[in-house]
This record gives C-alpha cells, structure tokens and sequence, in this order.
C-alpha cells in the first residue's frame, strides 16, 4: 500500500509572485516540489509551474492561478495555494495509483 498524507494549502511555502517549494513524502521518500510563477497564454492571467525532483513524479505540470492585477488581493495567495495544494493530491493520487 502507498503511504501518503494529503498536502494541506498550509503546508505550502508559496506566495504569489515568488513561487516557492515544498515537500512532500510518499512511502517515506522526499520529494522536492518547486512552484514558479510564469505568464500565462492569456496576458492578464499568471501560471504556476510545478517542478518535482525526482522528475518522474510530476513531470512539470502547469496550472492556471490568478489574474495579474489580482496579486494585491489578500485572499489570492490563500485560493491559489488551495489550487495547488489539490493538484498536488491529485497528481500524487493518479501517480501512485491512489484512485
């Protein structure tokens, strides 16, 4: 069986514009989750990168996360972590076969 506890948005060193990186374990192995911000298809929307070392298990997803203008909003930080925070779940669950 696969050991792995859900990645909470609190849990997360990220902030919006900056990008950050995590970690997280699954059967007891480290994996290093780096976030970077990148200009979206759009040009009024941001982008988060998500890089996994090893690269294996999450080979560079991309996800869509707020509005440009948006980054002095308080809340925005908070939503966008929740975003990554299920992505990485789900990526995680679909990867090891959790689902």
């Amino acid at each position: 069986m696969i050991a792995y506890k859900n990645c909470t948005p609190n849990e997360l060193d990220y902030t919006v514009g900056k990008g950050g990186e995590t970690i997280i374990s699954v059967n007891g192995k480290n994996i290093v989750l780096t976030f970077e911000d990148i200009p979206a298809e759009n040009p009024k929307y941001m982008d988060i990168k998500i890089l996994s070392v090893p690269k294996h298990v999450m080979a560079s997803i991309i996800i869509n996360a707020y509005l440009k203008d948006d980054t002095d909003n308080l809340d925005i930080n908070k939503k966008v972590k929740e975003k990554l925070a299920n992505c990485i779940n789900t990526a995680v669950r679909n990867r090891f076969g959790l689902i």
